[in-house]
């Protein structure tokens, strides 16, 4: 393997630091409790983020040779994410700030750092997000972002907490004053549990032909939905408690040709329909929105414990929901909410569509009942589906050990089957062709990719040095030899493979490809620390 030392001698000064061996005149920033976020993976390149450095340290794989390229954000980093746009993939970074108590700190809001890694030395873009936010939706075409606290409750800092404010910000726009906008949501005794931003959608009628971005708010017993395009409108609340059960959001999925959401929750008896009609606003209120949302129960006819969304051939957005309370699938038409039921034979959970890429259309539907851990699976062909005239058929894989997990595995009509806690009995099925072969390894798959193609399964045990390879048109092993115990293996979008060794100063490994041999690979060492005698706290 090829050794890059990226560190110098850093390690051996801050030894001789730590063992008293040089006067310690250290500046404050050097005591601050250190907390690593990730590594965070990127198209073709993978992150760390650094609290206690204030930094971003990126390994660059675009171009054969690694670098390393970092930037400088704000203090104690606290959340880390990706969000693409169709030209490039940006890492977004929550820091909570600092209070200046002590001589060498300074004053600083929390704020959200957008970083094009993209561009070697680009300077990161701050927004004054006004609280420490643990949480980040960011919208799919990249221009807006709504920064919130989880639900995990307050830390041990800070005095007051407001788990119903939002900061809502436009990325495509340079921050100021009115960018981000703060808002704390209408409360009805919840805190949220998760947003969700909805694709542009034009509201039909509207005077105003922008498409908007709506943020889906989703707390125990009710949705809020704000209009993230212009934020300072006010939201709507919508409870779903009327039957007097408590009902939990889990799941919602749009169709922006027609402008509405289907929502799927616990204790709820239906799939619903949340269509957004245009309501001209009053005069009385300048921030009243000009939105109404229509509601409409679609025939579930039990609980929905999954739903999977998709285009058909024709352009047709369609909704697969599982009831298990009826084992059915009922299949929703989202432009019309006209619906048709599929009987099954276990009362299904999870529904999976395949191929699972953008590029093509799924042609198969997966259904497991994982919840009863059923030793089968079925399949159900999606050609023609939703048309009353075709009697769809479900065929069932029976299999010998309990389905507990199934993942697909990307643009393949292939998928894991996994058959035990530990991940140690596991499946490869076919969908084509309804088989499933074994896979037996050493021990657990503790860390686990694919490759972006699909045609590798990438896997790694804890207590070995070696990351395995399972081509998957074959089922051929092989595997490679590390010089240190790997933590966590990354398939990279041009073919790399990146495996984080869990070192505080930084160790990586490089596998151009999953044919490399051990010679074509590179070994980052410290790289967690380069240019730390540079840093000015």
């Amino acid at each position: 393997m090829k050794r890059l030392l990226l560190a110098g001698c850093a390690t051996l000064c801050l030894a001789a630091l730590s063992a008293g061996c040089v006067e310690d005149k250290r500046h404050v920033g050097w005591d601050r409790e250190r907390l690593i976020l990730g590594p965070v993976a990127l198209k073709d390149r993978v992150a760390y983020i650094d609290s206690a450095r204030d930094q971003v340290t990126v390994i660059d794989m675009s171009e054969g040779t690694p670098r390393v390229n970092r930037y400088t954000i704000g203090r104690r980093a606290i959340f880390a994410t990706t969000f693409t746009t169709p030209e490039k993939q940006y890492l977004a970074v929550v820091t909570r700030g600092e209070e200046a108590v002590v001589t060498g700190q300074v004053d600083e809001d929390p704020k959200l750092w957008i970083i094009d890694t993209a561009v070697r030395g680009s300077k990161p873009v701050a927004y004054d997000i006004g609280s420490p936010f643990d949480r980040l939706a960011v919208a799919s075409d990249g221009n807006t972002a709504v920064a919130y606290f989880s639900s995990a409750g307050p830390d041990s800092e800070g005095f007051f907490r407001n788990p119903n404010e939002l900061a809502l910000i436009k990325l495509s726009e340079e921050p100021s004053d009115i960018n981000p906008t703060l808002k704390t949501v209408r409360s009805f005794g919840s805190v949220p549990d998760g947003i969700v931003l909805s694709p542009p959608m034009v509201i039909p009628g509207a005077t105003d032909p922008t498409p908007r971005v709506f943020a889906f708010v989703l707390a125990l017993n009710n949705i809020t939905i704000i209009d993230a395009t212009y934020p300072a409108r006010n939201e709507v609340s919508i409870r779903l408690d009327s039957a007097g059960v408590n009902v939990r959001p889990r799941e919602i999925v749009f169709a922006p040709n027609s402008s509405s959401a289907y929502l799927r929750s616990d204790n709820a008896r239906d799939v619903l329909e949340i269509l957004l009609n245009y309501d001209p606003p009053g005069t009385q209120d300048p921030n009243d929105n000009d939105f109404r949302p229509a509601l409409a129960e679609l025939g579930a006819g039990a609980g929905p414990a999954d739903i999977a969304v998709y285009d058909d051939i024709a352009s047709r957005r369609l909704i697969l929901a599982a009831t298990p309370g009826t084992k059915q699938i009922v299949v929703i038409d989202t432009d019309t909410a006209q619906f048709t039921t599929i009987e099954t034979p276990d009362p299904i959970d999870r529904v999976l569509l395949f191929p699972n890429n953008a590029a093509e259309t799924p042609r198969v539907a997966l259904l497991a009942s994982l919840g009863n851990r059923l030793p089968r699976v079925h399949m159900v062909s999606l050609e023609g589906i939703g048309d009353p005239l075709v009697r769809p058929v479900v065929t069932t894989i029976n299999l010998e050990q309990p389905v507990l997990d199934v993942v697909p595995i990307p643009g393949r009509e292939l998928a894991m089957i996994v058959h035990d806690d530990n991940r140690t009995v596991l499946g490869l099925l076919d969908l084509v062709f309804g088989s499933v072969s074994p896979l037996q390894g050493v021990g657990r798959l503790d860390a686990y990719d694919f490759s972006a193609d699909g045609t590798y399964l990438i896997g790694a045990t804890q207590g070995s040095h070696r990351v395995g390879f399972l081509e998957l048109s074959n089922l051929h092993p092989s595997d490679l030899r590390m010089d240190a115990l790997p933590a966590g293996v990354f398939a990279l979008a041009n073919g790399a493979i990146f495996v984080d060794h869990g070192a505080a100063f930084g160790h990586a490994t490089i596998i151009p490809s999953p044919t490399a041999k051990r010679a074509e690979s590179f070994v980052l060492d410290g790289f967690l620390l380069t240019g730390i005698f540079d840093d000015e706290f």
